[in-house]
């Protein structure tokens, strides 16, 4: 089957513990962003397949094969502003802003961070860690190669240094420090959702009280292990969600809802902003070829300031950057250093 220029083709290569699902039931939670009713419509039209042949909802899953997807090519709005922080011609990094994937997914195949990589002159960089769609904030992209591959290492290996500004639900008045193991959520109609728990890979973050307002709190968020949506599933088990998550701390409906329909006003009234209001302010590496130390901190977008006004959050002076690199190195402990 070849695929016209309105489809977009999506591989998915199944894994062996998947063996005797439905497929039907597989791909509505391997897709996280997809919804069901889009799925059997997939289904009903002969865009998923095994092989060359068409796949029925009910067939049952041998686990390691791999389906090929056509879906309808998503409406895309243009790329946004990206903020480049620092250039050379090995490296970039930027500001990410909220509402924008790092590299290509289901329903954004043009509006990503990647896409933005390569209207820049000297790359091609990659990113080298990634950011959630709704996370805005830095990322550190290397040229591809030697550079790249060093980079990523650094990530991987935790040599680097990350904390995030989050606006928070409730009044944190002191540093918690979290260690609960993270697996994804079994409980949950959504498959991308983590949840704390005893057999999880292990997980520590530590959150730090910046500034308290109405009913939120501004905290510095240092994630001290890698693993997905961490600093939200934390706060959401320590009792302080992220304000605006669709996932955490939420009944799931909101999420559900949300990529069936996209943002309503019920959804405006319940979560107040359209995006979750974390943001990735400060970032230490070593430069991939000349080893040297880059320090940046990036001030967050409008709709993170409004947020914080919302909630009568006021930043001391008018320099963020600066409060930024101030606040987080003093956020981090000694056992961060």
């Amino acid at each position: 089957m070849k695929s016209p220029d309105r489809l977009v083709e999506i591989r998915v290569q199944v894994e062996p513990g998947a063996r005797g699902l439905r497929a039907d039931v597989y791909l509505a939670r391997h897709l996280g962003r997809i919804s069901r009713s889009r799925i059997l419509q997939m289904f009903k039209a002969g865009r998923i397949l095994l092989g060359a042949r068409p796949l029925r909802p009910a067939h049952r899953l041998c686990g390691g094969e791999e389906l090929t997807l056509f879906k309808p090519a998503p409406e895309e709005r243009e790329l946004p502003p990206v903020e480049v922080i620092f250039q050379d011609e090995t490296l970039v990094v930027v500001n990410k802003p909220g509402d924008l994937t790092v590299h290509p997914t289901a329903n954004a195949v043009h509006r990503t961070l990647t896409a933005f990589l390569k209207t820049l002159e000297g790359g091609p960089y990659t990113p080298a860690h990634r950011l959630d769609r709704e996370t805005s904030g830095l990322v550190a992209c290397a040229r591809t190669g030697a550079p790249s591959a060093g980079l990523k290492e650094q990530f991987a290996s935790r040599k680097t240094k990350k904390a995030y500004l989050a606006i928070v639900h409730g009044n944190m008045n002191e540093r918690l420090e979290v260690r609960m193991p993270l697996a994804f959520d079994a409980a949950s109609p959504i498959r991308i959702k983590m949840a704390a728990c005893a057999h999880g890979a292990p997980a520590h973050s530590s959150f730090v009280p910046l500034i308290a307002g109405g009913k939120a709190t501004l905290v510095a968020g240092i994630p001290h292990t890698g693993r997905q949506h961490q600093l939200r599933a934390h706060l959401e088990w320590a009792g302080f969600p992220l304000v605006g998550d669709k996932i955490y701390g939420v009944p799931p409906e909101c999420f559900l809802t949300f990529i069936e329909t996209g943002w309503t006003e019920e959804l405006a009234t319940r979560l107040l902003f359209e995006r979750h209001m974390l943001h990735a302010a400060f970032l230490s590496f070593f430069h991939p070829v000349s080893g040297e130390e880059l320090t940046f901190a990036a001030p967050p977008p409008d709709d993170f300031d409004k947020a914080c006004a919302h909630f009568g959050i006021r930043i001391p002076g008018e320099d963020w950057t600066g409060w930024i690199r101030a606040a987080c190195r003093d956020a981090f402990g000694p056992d961060d250093a």
